[in-house]
């Protein structure tokens, strides 16, 4: 697959490095031949692929590469950085918290680390103790998990030896974790939103030493994955809980910009696009805020432009796709809204329940039911089904696509959609 992806500017070009076979052929020019999926929501953090190409059609039998049983359980979503794809699981007659590698072309388990054991936490009846997804760079792959009193951070090469593992802090929820790690130029980014003493900590991500820590105002459970985004000029995390959605600079942690809401506790992680970041929560009640970031040269203005509550989301993360926010509860209502002005275009039943979030790739939006079945639309306004495809086994969480193929996680296996 060969396609031209417009100007980019040197960060981006940095991250598209790391995750893509590239040939660069001159300013303003890439052509991606394969991309990496190296995080939860793909390279990016968005939930978009620049791959050309992706499956349509598919069952339980048809069109399959390859299926493999996983051992344990587990919510996270696969990661692929090269040939590997790595998962995180839970064995319960151990209590043994493992990262797994596959390899990408045969299903193969190349290799199965135990990264920690220890008593299971509080959690709701839908978390596991292995529900945060890993992130990948090219030397290492980094996971997080908890026990009944702690966050353990682990780092691991791609041959299976752990490189490093710490604490950077006890950890209490009622309803458990989930909040995956994210990746960026000055560090790896712990989100550690809980009902005990919550933080936000850097970690180096070659020796896992502490490069700073954020203290939330309010101590409550939140599982918003960190979201790093470009505005204005300035690199931010942007971050959702705690009855805040806010913005932290990389290089200190010191908070760029708040608003209040959407809500108490949040899953969902944001979105940014259009000079808007779009912020959605599920606790005590579910609301979804647009924010608008404005600068005149100076600090960074936010303001919240349009609020909805109708039909909005606790656990899938919405898709902004160009010019289109899509949005599924988790009862499977769709609607798909203009982002700047907060306009539905569209609403409708997509299927059934729903906690896998949507992905999108060659202007297709993919999204699956727990149910298995995988609904594919164009990426406009009017919800035009391209395909229904089942898997019959349930499903919560999020595919991951790289070279082509689709890799999702069921309640028993890995699949990987689309044959070469």
């Amino acid at each position: 697959m060969l396609r031209t992806l417009p100007a980019i500017g040197s960060f981006q070009k940095i991250l598209l490095g790391l995750c893509c076979n590239i040939i660069w052929i001159g300013p303003g020019v890439l052509h991606s031949l394969a991309e990496d999926w190296p995080m939860w929501r793909g390279p990016r953090g968005d939930g978009l692929s620049h791959e050309s190409e992706a499956p349509l059609n598919w069952s339980s039998t048809e069109n399959i590469a390859w299926r493999v049983e996983v051992p344990g359980s587990g919510r996270s979503s696969p990661v692929i950085q090269s040939n590997g794809v790595y998962l995180t699981t839970f064995t319960e007659s151990d209590r043994a918290r493992r990262l797994l590698r596959y390899d990408r072309k045969t299903g193969h388990l190349d290799w199965d680390t135990v990264i920690h054991l220890g008593d299971v936490e509080n959690q709701h009846k839908f978390n596991t103790s292995a529900s945060a997804t890993p992130v990948c760079d090219e030397k290492r792959v980094y996971c997080t998990f908890v026990d009944s009193e702690r966050m353990i951070v682990a780092a691991v090469d791609h041959s299976g030896e752990v490189v490093w593992k710490t604490s950077p802090g006890s950890y209490f929820s009622k309803h458990g974790f989930a909040a995956s790690p994210a990746l960026c130029e000055e560090g790896l980014i712990i989100n550690g939103h809980q009902d005990g003493s919550a933080f936000v900590v850097m970690l180096d991500p070659k020796s896992g030493e502490e490069r700073w820590r954020y203290r939330p105002e309010k101590d409550l459970r939140s599982f918003s994955t960190p979201l790093v985004i470009e505005s204005h000029g300035k690199r931010q995390i942007v971050l959702a809980g705690a009855k805040q959605t806010l913005a932290l600079d990389p290089g200190s942690g010191n908070k760029i910009w708040s608003v209040d809401g959407p809500t108490e506790k949040v899953v969902c992680t944001p979105s940014f696009g259009l000079g808007h970041v779009f912020s959605f929560g599920g606790s005590p009640d579910t609301r979804a805020i647009a924010i608008a970031l404005r600068s005149a040269g100076g600090p960074i203005q936010s303001e919240i432009v349009w609020t909805k509550e109708r039909a909005m989301p606790y656990v899938p993360t919405p898709l902004l796709y160009g010019e289109y926010l899509h949005v599924i509860d988790d009862m499977g209502i769709y609607q798909c809204i203009e982002p700047v002005s907060g306009k539905v275009l569209k609403m409708q039943r997509k299927g059934g329940n729903t906690y896998s979030s949507p992905i999108g790739v060659a202007n297709r939006v993919y999204m699956f039911d727990d149910t298995g079945l995988c609904t594919v639309i164009e990426n406009n306004g009017e919800f035009r089904v391209l395909a229904r495809n089942p898997l019959d086994e349930l499903i919560q969480t999020t595919p991951a696509i790289s070279d082509g193929q689709l890799f999702i996680r069921g309640e028993r296996h890995l699949w990987c959609i689309g044959t070469e």
